[in-house]
């Protein structure tokens, strides 16, 4: 026997459980005198039957119930990470902003009340004018900034410098 022509797309529908309740009443009550569609039913589910994902096992229940947490946590990391590394960048962009300032402008290092003030002069430096850093200043300013140390050939000159090089302390910080 075969199914009604008019109920084989609702049979296939029942059959994966996709009809409204309302419609699947009137199915059910057209099966009862029709063996035709019985049949046709019971060869869908079997078919179904066969392309069904297997029932989860308790480890792929637990992780399925705690994916929404683990998610939300995931993302509550990344954003806190990102905003302290949005804060470390801004600190370390002060610091080198006032270390900069520190030893690029002469006296600024000196503070009032502590008995180290000294008159600024309005008097403006040679542009060409760098101020002598001893080695030991250089090499940890090299190591604070992530800079691999001058080379020695830089430092032959009595002043720190190699007058054949052009270099700008500028560049290294």
């Amino acid at each position: 026997m075969t199914a009604c022509p008019d109920q084989e797309q609702r049979l296939d529908l029942h059959a994966a459980g996709a009809l409204e309740d309302d419609e699947a009443l009137g199915l059910i009550q057209h099966l009862e005198g029709c063996e035709g569609c019985r049949q046709a039913l019971a060869s869908s589910r079997e078919l179904l039957s066969l392309v069904a994902l297997p029932a989860l096992s308790p480890q792929e229940k637990t992780e399925l119930q705690e994916l929404p947490r683990r998610t939300l946590s995931e993302w509550r990391r990344g954003a806190r990470r990102q905003g302290l590394g949005l804060k470390t960048m801004g600190a370390l962009v002060a610091t080198a902003a006032a270390v900069t300032v520190v030893l690029l402008v002469p006296g600024a290092w000196r503070l009032p009340g502590l008995g180290l003030e000294t008159p600024v002069t309005a008097t403006a430096a040679p542009a060409a004018h760098v101020e002598e850093l001893d080695a030991e200043t250089m090499a940890a300013i090299e190591a604070w900034a992530g800079l691999e140390p001058l080379d020695a050939v830089l430092l032959e000159d009595s002043d720190g410098w190699d007058d054949d090089i052009d270099f700008d302390v500028g560049e290294t910080l």
